[in-house]
């Protein structure tokens, strides 16, 4: 190609022929990209059908489940159906409710209906009136929640009939859990014609198979279509996505969604697939590519003939701004370009005569900045080193563990403090966490290293509270705050934190405890003494008279059951000294706190069954397990409400409620009682000071010793107080750890 000959085309045609190829490759690429970009329109609006699809059916189901749940709650809320399971009356719960089930089962779909007895056990099927008895505690996770917590419990799950989507409530008949009540409903071939019928789309759920759970099986189908691929369908039961891909149903090209379906615990238990016909979508789109084609077709051949005619006007004028640009570029500074109109080319002319009258100006500025240069650069260097100095300083003097991480997890940058909490330098802690993480604490290492993990994930601050362990040994109590630093285009750029030393803090706590059982120590020794005094004086008083008294006919043996009376009552005393001061040995494990409360109830009912005892029970579901000792803190929990039993005069309802509150747990006991005086308050742990009349006259043994349980609550690392609510009302408040 020759290059020169090209060069000397007319000014007119060099701007002729790039506009027009510019032209051709516009329309072009405005077509290929429109296409794509309706193809990709077409496909996201595809995929949000799908997704849609996939969620109705998700709510098809809790539509079913909450069907299922408002079904058992009417039923057991039945007085008539509470007292008949009560009373394990089947005969009279099939008159009342057979014919119910025989019309929900025509008009709704109820598959099942069954009624249980505690802690498992079938009752009733109405489904199935021939099969009761049957064990079921070991399978039927929705019957035990249900009975433990009190509340009703609903979703998908496996029975003996197979797979449902079934809701169970407790039924409680005068205060007390007579049992539980069951609806389930179909979740096989008809609900999926149904969702076919409702939404035209076909359905299929699939299960691990019953003798290879790796490869799927149809639990139920709108129609026969291929299983999914192993590899998928293993991989999606273990992540729970959600996946869309295309598929062939015979000769029919389809886009199926497969999502995850899980049970009422949460737990992925199958699959399933809903395909739509996407025929309609490809044939939408062949048509508006013949559409944007004769459009694109006729918009080139108009541009085509526009750019023709703006470039012969735009030549003529370019000419005459060459002509005094040449002028310009001669050297004659006073040529001035002629200004017409206000197009571009003359605001190109108005700014060229700008710029020769700022010329001038602009070397006298130039001249002087070349001056000053060398003496700013010098001014701003220096305030740059003293800042970085400064900064420098205060980062390694601070008494804090200064630190930045990078989003890999490892440390960048550590001050000297960590020689002063630790006993290393950061030298030996920097680089891969593993460095840092062997001083933590092993019985916080895990909890540390999840915590900080799921931090550098989703780019959020850290505050963890754990214990380091110096290079002598020993253990230090720290506060662990970071915060996420991002750049300006908010890409995530590193963590910087600090660590601050709060052993101090926690050996002041740990004293203060101690100080409040030493307290209490000493006041037990002083009413110890105080008992123990009157006593051993009737005993000598009465020793005496015996020896005087030798006479058949006299009273020696009232008088040696007197004695007798003393000594008991000194025993009595010493057992709950040593009782109290004995140290309590705790045995930590897992235990469901609402569970141990609800048995502590039962307990106490069956200790008072000869009165009407009385709690009002709120219980928190969140809370899951809490190390505790079971035998001890239930002991605590039996006397506290036993005391509050007796201060109530045995009469009246006490309540009691659990509550979950970030870290830690609460128990909350209220009970009314005749009055409340500022020294009932003060003296609520301390031993030997329940003096109340309703237990002397009730009842001959003693009231319980509170002390005693705020021991072993302190043992478990938890904190309780007793307050005023009114005149006529105490409240006790339980906290203890979840960890």
């Amino acid at each position: 190609m020759n290059l020169k000959r090209i060069n000397d085309i007319s000014l007119k045609w060099k701007l002729i022929i790039p506009f027009l190829f510019l032209t051709a490759m516009g329309a072009v690429t405005l077509f290929l990209v429109s296409y794509r970009f309706q193809t990709s329109l077409i496909n996201v609006n595809e995929d949000q059908r799908l997704r849609n699809l996939y969620q109705a059916f998700l709510n098809n189901v809790s539509f079913k489940k909450d069907m299922a749940m408002s079904l058992a709650t009417l039923t057991a809320r039945n007085p008539e159906v509470a007292a008949a399971l009560a009373r394990r009356d089947r005969q009279r719960l099939v008159t009342l409710l057979a014919p119910a089930y025989k019309t929900l089962e025509r008009d709704f779909g109820v598959r099942q209906f069954h009624l249980h007895v505690p802690p498992a056990t079938s009752f009733l099927r109405l489904h199935a009136p021939g099969q009761y008895g049957e064990k079921m505690e070991t399978y039927r996770a929705t019957i035990n929640r249900a009975r433990e917590t009190g509340l009703g419990v609903g979703g998908i799950e496996m029975g003996s009939l197979g797979l449902s989507i079934r809701s169970v409530v407790p039924v409680f008949h005068q205060g007390r859990q007579a049992g539980t009540v069951e609806f389930g409903l179909s979740l096989e071939k008809p609900l999926l014609e149904e969702f076919k019928k409702n939404y035209i789309a076909e359905a299929g759920l699939y299960l691990p198979g019953n003798t290879d759970p790796e490869m799927p099986r149809v639990f139920a189908a709108t129609t026969d279509q291929p299983l999914p691929p192993v590899n998928l369908f293993n991989r999606l039961l273990r992540s729970g996505e959600v996946m869309i891909r295309p598929e062939n149903l015979g000769t029919r090209k389809m886009t199926a969604i497969y999502g995850p379906v899980r049970d009422f615990s949460g737990k992925i238990i199958g699959l399933v697939k809903i395909s739509v016909d996407g025929s309609p979508a490809q044939a939408l789109l062949q048509r508006y590519a013949l559409v944007a084609a004769a459009w694109g077709l006729g918009g080139l051949i108009v541009s085509i003939a526009f750019v023709w005619f703006i470039s012969v006007i735009f030549t003529r004028r370019i000419e005459e701004v060459i002509k005094g640009a040449d002028e310009i570029a001669s050297g004659r500074r006073d040529t001035r370009l002629p200004v017409k109109s206000g197009d571009e080319l003359d605001v190109m002319a108005r700014a060229i005569n700008q710029m020769l009258r700022s010329l001038d100006a602009s070397q006298l500025r130039l001249k002087e900045y070349a001056q000053n240069l060398e003496l700013m650069v010098e001014q701003r260097t220096r305030s740059l080193q003293e800042s970085e100095q400064t900064y420098r300083t205060l980062v390694e003097n601070v008494p804090s563990i200064v630190y930045m991480v990078e989003p890999n997890g490892n440390t960048l940058f550590l001050n000297r403090a960590s020689e002063l909490m630790i006993g290393l330098p950061p030298e030996q802690l920097s680089g891969s966490y593993e460095n840092w993480a062997r001083h933590i604490h092993p019985d916080d290492r895990n909890r540390v290293l999840i915590l900080r993990e799921e931090s550098l994930q989703q780019k959020q601050e850290i505050r963890a509270e754990y214990r380091l362990v110096h290079r002598d040994g020993t253990l230090i109590y720290c506060f662990d705050h970071a915060v996420p630093i991002f750049k300006e285009d908010r890409d995530f750029y590193r963590m910087e934190g600090i660590i601050i030393d709060v052993t101090p803090q926690k050996e002041l706590q740990e004293k203060s405890l101690q100080a409040q059982e030493l307290e209490t120590l000493g006041q037990i020794s002083t009413r110890l003494a105080h008992e123990l005094r009157n006593p051993l004086a009737s005993i000598g008083g009465l020793a005496r008279r015996i020896v005087k008294s030798f006479e058949a006919s006299d009273n020696r043996a009232e008088k040696s059951q007197m004695i007798l009376e003393q000594v008991q009552k000194l025993e009595k005393i010493l057992n709950m000294m040593l009782a109290f001061i004995s140290p309590q040995a705790i045995d930590l494990k897992p235990i469901h706190l609402n569970r141990l409360i609800l048995q502590g109830i039962k307990e106490m009912q069956r200790k008072f069954q000869a009165t009407v005892f009385s709690v009002k029970v709120r219980v928190d579901p969140d809370l899951g397990l809490i190390p505790l000792d079971e035998d001890l803190f239930e002991r605590a929990l039996m006397d506290l409400m036993e005391n509050a039993w007796d201060r109530m005069g045995r009469k009246g309802e006490m309540d009691l409620m659990t509550h979950k509150n970030g870290e830690t747990a609460t128990i909350t006991l209220a009970f009314p009682v005749p009055s409340v005086f500022p020294g009932d308050l003060e003296d609520y742990f301390y031993p030997f000071t329940v003096d109340y009349s309703s237990v002397k006259k009730n009842t001959d043994a003693d009231p319980p010793d509170v002390s005693i349980a705020r021991v072993i609550i302190h043992k478990h690392g938890g904190t309780i107080n007793v307050t005023r609510e009114d005149d006529h009302r105490i409240k006790i408040t339980i906290v203890l750890p979840l960890q």
